[in-house]
């Protein structure tokens, strides 16, 4: 019962009194999916007999260079199941990979395909966030890629909504909070593409320079697709941190992006060490992808791509000199997302 399992989780939040042709739509996506009850999880993950190879040391992580042939890639569902398998790694180098199953996956599109005809995706693949409730006393914080004018502002107060849910990781990038211990961020935080990971991956909520509100939190499990950790595959860059602690019980809202303005805040290197900044404005969508003329700089990877509500639709990853762009959060990846944090509480 683990696909219908799936679809009834993320149904519970909506409404649909008065709206007999949304329970109807819905009731088809669930018939498709009432075929698979009988097959495995999405993602199983699995102990392989090899120990993680790693890169030590803070601020190591490098921003892939995008090829534009690649963006534009039509995967069949053969290769779109080995992208979206997954590996994820422990801090004492244990690895783990989940194979998606071909069929599994290909009920779970043809349901996405029903809710998304409708408009109804932004409404199921959507999670609302959580304020913190684990204050350090009473402290208040009131400290003293660019692309043409730098427009970036920085956030000088980070112990308020929605910084408070923003975070640096020591690799060199920034994160999200999504649950009160899942840290979002681009699959290149955590791993080089070639196999490699990172294993400076500890956290800091809020952090503002010198000022860590909530203190460093260190990671437990890292997980992302196997596209991007041994392929670099641009298109699949997108990973989640596992803390060992909540550092303050809050997280952000997040869910499919839909289009619109949106704000890209996080910690870049070309800024003073570990100072929040952020710059807003509209954005452009293509299949894996949403771009903007945002300006950011290396070490805000990973920065949530906020709408106007400051829930994370996408994952800032890549910079040039004429767009930014990062991994736009489909009902895809939306799902995908959600099991991997099932698979890891």
């Amino acid at each position: 019962m683990r696909k219908q399992k799936w679809l009834y989780h993320y149904l519970k939040p909506i409404n649909l009194e008065g709206s007999d042709m949304n329970r109807s739509h819905i009731f088809l996506s669930l018939v498709v999916l009432s075929g698979a009850s009988h097959a495995a999880p999405l993602y199983n993950f699995v102990e392989i007999d090899q120990t993680a190879s790693f890169i030590s040391g803070h601020n190591v992580a490098k921003q892939p260079v995008v090829n534009d042939a690649a963006v534009r890639k039509e995967y069949t569902l053969m290769e779109r199941t080995a992208s979206l398998s997954a590996v994820s790694v422990t801090p004492d180098g244990r690895q783990y990979t989940a194979e998606v199953d071909q069929e599994s996956l290909s009920l779970l599109e043809q349901a996405i395909a029903i809710i998304e005809s409708h408009g109804l995706d932004s409404r199921i693949f959507s999670s609302k966030g959580q304020a913190p409730t684990m204050f350090r006393g009473e402290e208040q914080l009131l400290p003293t890629v660019v692309i043409g004018t730098d427009d970036r502002v920085q956030i000088t107060n980070t112990v308020q909504n929605p910084h408070w849910y923003n975070g640096r990781i020591d690799v060199g990038c920034t994160g999200t909070l999504i649950t009160a211990k899942h840290v979002l961020t681009a699959g290149h935080c955590v791993s080089d593409g070639s196999g490699n990971w990172y294993s400076s991956l500890d956290f800091t909520v809020a952090q503002s320079g010198n000022y860590e509100p909530w203190g460093s939190e260190s990671w437990t499990n890292a997980v992302t697709t196997s596209a991007w950790h041994n392929n670099s595959d641009t298109n699949y860059d997108y990973a989640i941190i596992v803390l060992a602690e909540p550092p303050h019980n809050g997280y952000s809202g997040w869910g499919v992006y839909s289009g619109g303005t949106h704000s890209v805040t996080g910690y870049p290197g070309d800024k003073p060490f570990a100072t929040m900044w952020t710059d807003s404005g509209s954005t452009s969508s293509s299949t894996y992808r949403v771009c903007y003329t945002l300006d950011t700089a290396g070490g805000q990877s990973g920065s949530g791509i906020k709408d106007t509500s400051n829930s994370v639709r996408g994952i800032h990853t890549t910079g040039s000199s004429s767009q930014n762009c990062g991994t736009r959060i489909t009902s895809s990846v939306y799902n995908t997302l959600q099991d991997w944090i099932e698979n890891y509480p």
